[in-house]
């Protein structure tokens, strides 16, 4: 069986591929259980070698990557350069630690007692199209460094960047087994799971395929890091100073990567005060997102990835507009492509098992406080929301009642090496980034001594 890449500017294919066979498959299994068993041996030093010679390699081919990624999924070639470059830095970030991350010692009474994170061997990592580098790269690291080896099942409309980074893996010196790229059709990932060399699943995706991920993983008692969508909310009091930079920072978290971002604000849930003039002012920003050539670095707008996302993205917009939604900006559309859209809704509970992955932005009005954290928690998701005023003592309390995995105050909601990544809720379970990635696949042992 074949599939294509298809370029979302145009969609006309890009190249042909072919899926893998029942026996390659068990192949590459057999190569990454081989593989496991002398690369949790090698030294953490030696680990980080290997993964600083990966980002410099990177770094040499960045033009080449960032072309791909825009080809692939339609991406601004700024954007493409930034995932390159945040990628390269997450490789630099885990260098830095020290082999003691992988060791707790524990007071008691005993000689000696302590918990030691030992490699448990081949993760499977279901990879998404819409970072098709930087979130192979952050599962990837942290297990490589702990010991583990990896076999990736990208996104099959992003296929030819997970087929460079694997040759980049080679080229930095990496031993055949330690990361591989398993192109297989979706029916296929059962055989995958329920293969005993097989010892996690990592799954970043739709909270739908999340949970036959999930459901797979439980059946076959692999243990699972399930990263899905998300529906943040983006709240403004009427404190704020300088509204004019802060409704520019949430066009940009709408809009960044076409709004096909699981962190982006998707909610607006402004002070009656001051919505008014937020609307005007984010109006404004988002009519500074116009279409142009996805290889001009001032393009700040791309593609959505795949047409039947179009469609879906499409049928969406109409949906909240035939549920009282308000146009604040109209929308326009052009098969793969949408200009920024700003729409006003009235009851808070609407859509709150959708995730809308395009540059469609909400605004929810509230006219007293007690109303923001229902209005918040209004959603089946639960990965990240950001609080903007300026009384910070009021923002932490509220922030102790938001039913999400992240909170950010005058920040946007962004993933950052240093701090863990993940939700609670239809966004999913286990973290990501900083240590906590390091000891999701890992066996946690308890070591005592009298």
């Amino acid at each position: 069986m074949i599939f294509k890449t298809i370029n979302p500017v145009d969609n006309n294919v890009l190249k042909t591929y072919s899926f893998i066979k029942d026996n390659e498959i068990n192949n590459k299994l057999l190569i990454g259980h081989q593989a496991y068993k002398k690369w949790k041996n090698v030294s953490f030093e030696e680990k980080v070698k290997f993964v600083n010679r990966l980002s410099y390699k990177m770094k040499n081919l960045i033009e080449i990557i960032a072309y791909l990624i825009t080809q692939e999924m339609g991406k601004p070639i700024n954007q493409s350069y930034l995932e390159i470059n945040k990628s390269i830095n997450l490789c630099q970030y885990y260098s830095f630690l020290k082999k003691s991350i992988f060791l707790k010692k524990i007071p008691t009474e005993y000689k000696k007692s302590y918990i030691k994170f030992d490699p448990i061997g081949v993760i499977l990592g279901i990879m998404p199209w819409n970072y098709p580098i930087w979130q192979i790269i952050r599962f990837s690291i942290p297990n490589i460094l702990l010991g583990n080896v990896i076999i990736i099942k990208p996104s099959m409309n992003t296929a030819g960047c997970s087929l460079i980074l694997e040759k980049i893996f080679i080229d930095a010196g990496f031993s055949e087994g330690i990361f591989q790229v398993c192109l297989i059709d979706i029916p296929k990932i059962e055989l995958l799971i329920a293969n005993d060399i097989i010892q996690g699943v990592s799954f970043t995706g739709s909270h739908f395929s999340g949970s036959s991920v999930g459901s797979l993983s439980g059946k076959y008692i692999k243990k699972s890091v399930l990263e899905l969508g998300g529906n943040d909310a983006f709240v403004v009091l009427k404190d704020v100073k300088n509204i004019e930079k802060i409704a520019k920072i949430a066009t940009e978290s709408r809009l960044n990567n076409t709004g096909q971002t699981c962190i982006s604000a998707k909610r607006f849930i402004i002070d009656h005060t001051i919505v008014d003039d937020f609307i005007d002012l984010v109006i404004q920003e988002m009519k500074k997102y116009k279409k142009g050539d996805l290889y001009d670095i001032y393009t700040k707008i791309g593609y959505i990835s795949r047409i039947d996302l179009s469609e879906k993205l499409h049928k969406q917009y109409k949906n909240i507009l035939l549920h009282g939604g308000k146009i604040c900006l109209e929308i326009t559309r052009d098969k793969n492509f949408f200009s920024p859209s700003l729409l006003k809704i009235e009851d808070f509970s609407l859509f709150k098992e959708e995730e809308i992955f395009g540059p469609i932005g909400l605004i929810y009005t509230f006219y007293n406080e007690k109303e923001i954290i229902p209005m918040i928690n209004a959603t089946d998701y639960g990965l990240g929301a950001s609080i903007w005023t300026q009384d910070l003592k009021k923002a932490e309390i509220l922030s102790q009642e938001i039913n999400t995995g992240m909170v950010f105050i005058n920040e946007m909601v962004k993933s950052d090496p240093r701090f863990p990544f993940g939700g609670i809720k239809k966004s999913g379970y286990g973290r990501e980034l900083t240590i906590s990635s390091i000891s999701e696949f890992s066996n946690c042992k308890t070591i005592i001594m009298k």
